[in-house]
């Protein structure tokens, strides 16, 4: 997940974690067990000393730790003091004055020597945090002016050469608002919205062999809408199948007006390479049910640019005006086939005279912004749940864990220096029949394909000396035998059959 989805999921912990719920019935004890019944719910425990003093109530040294399967180590966080004030409104607060530190722990087998740390240290610039309605239905009110975070006390323990190394993250956001709503029932439903102005962060790491890498990053106008149900029988990591049939469920959709990341290596004091990018408008969208999992993504304006300066110094840069991306995956075990979505596309792209030059230096190609298209669609039957990894990762290697029952190609496009293909399909597949394609199910279908500019190109490349002449004889010869003349200039087509008995048609001509 990208930093700015991270950063928006955490929001919703945040206000979790920091405010207290509202109503003259409400208390202090209301919020710490709707804390409890969250960390139960996904497997954990969260433990804390209450303490009273009037119209404050303390919890310290509150602590969530999640132990691995088959006592394999632990997961532990472990909060600053949660500090309860009663306002005499029906609400409560939680003031976060002072440097906030948050230890994280993780622990193998043996604790005395598998064992990572890392304290974060979150200073907040005047945090206003309230809670309000009731003890089971619980809505958390924030906004900040700012915060800082920084990494301390980071501890590899007896990892191979960690002694040698060094990590750090710092960074900063202003402008935060939003609200969390966690409700107890028959599940656990945690609803989230939150608005970030920016966030700035600097990731450093320094290897053994003494080369420091340090990304810096910084995202403008973020906003995020999230919605998880939890069971509340608690859940294991390995098998998240079992959870989702219990009730798990996530949704999350978030938007950018902007960002910009940057990785600078250093070796001995020297810039050995770069690497930026920028990008405007973006907005994704995550999804988890016992349907499938889901993505869909799209950013707009991306310029990306990498410079090596060690040896042969190179300096390449390109741009895209479009990038999107839609994924759906199901994940639960059933005898009926179940719809998959795989598409993808890349649109206005544009690679900048460096990269040009290293390869066409004459400017014989046409320098058009180029695109790449894929959408496919399709059904599958699962054999297992794919998220059952304790199952999954007891499969033979002649196991399958799914069969592909149907693929259309909805879109295939390429275009780039003159010339495109593109392609439309549909085809069945024969699970019973893994012989006849060497072990594959059979297909049976058809594809139409257009292309257009392919001598033109193929001349242009002979030009640059990239083909040779008797290469391009073959390549011409085997696009007449697949392909028959469009309906423009330097244009084919192509009908591609595969026949349920086995047989491959080009145009109707028996090429298999």
């Amino acid at each position: 997940m990208s930093f700015k989805n991270s950063t928006a999921l955490l929001s919703v912990g945040f206000a979790a974690l920091t405010a207290s719920p509202a109503l003259a019935d409400i208390t202090a004890d209301d919020v710490w067990n709707s804390y409890q019944a969250f960390a139960q719910s996904i497997g954990g425990e969260m433990t804390g000393t209450l303490n009273r003093d009037g119209n404050t109530v303390d919890f310290t040294e509150p602590k969530l730790r999640l132990a691995f399967p088959a006592d394999q180590g632990s997961f532990e966080i472990l909060y600053p003091t949660l500090s309860f004030n009663d306002n005499g409104d029906g609400t409560l607060s939680i003031d976060l004055d002072g440097p906030q530190t948050y230890r994280f722990v993780v622990t193998g087998p043996n604790p005395e020597t598998d064992r990572i740390s890392a304290d974060i240290v979150v200073d907040y610039v005047d945090a206003q945090l309230t809670a309000s309605g009731a003890p089971d239905d619980i809505t958390f009110t924030y906004a900040l002016d700012g915060f800082t975070f920084e990494t301390r006390n980071v501890d590899f323990g007896d990892l191979p050469n960690a002694k040698d190394g060094d990590f750090t993250i710092s960074g900063s956001g202003a402008a935060v608002k939003g609200t969390s709503q966690l409700a107890l029932g028959d599940l656990i439903t945690l609803i989230g919205n939150s608005n970030f102005g920016n966030i700035s962060y600097s990731l450093q790491a320094t290897d053994p062999n003494g080369s420091t890498s340090t990304t810096t990053g910084t995202y403008e106008g973020m906003t995020g809408q999230s919605k998880v149900t939890l069971p509340t029988g608690g859940m294991s990591i390995l098998n998240l199948a079992a959870a989702l049939h219990q009730g798990l469920s996530f949704n999350y959709s978030g938007t950018t007006t902007s960002s910009d990341t940057k990785t600078v290596v250093v070796v001995d004091g020297n810039e050995v390479s770069s690497q930026a990018m920028t990008a405007g408008a973006a907005t994704s969208t995550v999804s988890a049910s016992t349907d499938a999992v889901q993505l869909t993504t799209e950013a707009t304006d991306i310029d990306v640019g990498i410079a090596i300066n060690e040896g042969m110094a190179i300096a390449m840069d390109g741009a895209f005006d479009r990038m999107t991306g839609d994924f759906r995956v199901p994940v639960s075990m059933s005898e009926e086939p179940q719809d998959f979505t795989l598409a993808f596309g890349l649109e206005g792209i544009k690679l900048g005279e460096g990269l040009w030059g290293m390869f066409d230096p004459a400017a014989i190609l046409p320098r058009d912004a180029a695109t790449l298209v894929m959408n496919l669609t399709g059904k599958t039957t699962l054999l297992h749940d794919l998220l059952n990894f304790e199952e999954m990762m007891q499969l033979s290697d002649g196991d399958v864990p799914a069969q592909l029952n149907e693929l259309t190609i909805n879109e295939l496009h390429v275009s780039a220096a003159g010339a495109s293909v593109s392609a439309t399909g549909d085809f069945a597949f024969n699970n019973d029949d893994l012989v006849s394609f060497d072990g594959m199910p059979a297909p049976s279908g058809s594809a139409e394909l257009q292309v257009s500019g392919a001598n033109g190109l193929i001349d242009k490349l002979i030009e640059m000396g990239l083909v040779a002449e008797s290469d391009a004889m073959g390549a011409r010869m085997m696009m007449g035998m697949f392909a028959v003349p469009g309906e423009g200039e330097d244009s084919l087509k192509s009908n591609l059959e595969i026949t349920k008995d086995g047989k491959i048609l080009a145009n109707g001509q028996r090429i298999k």
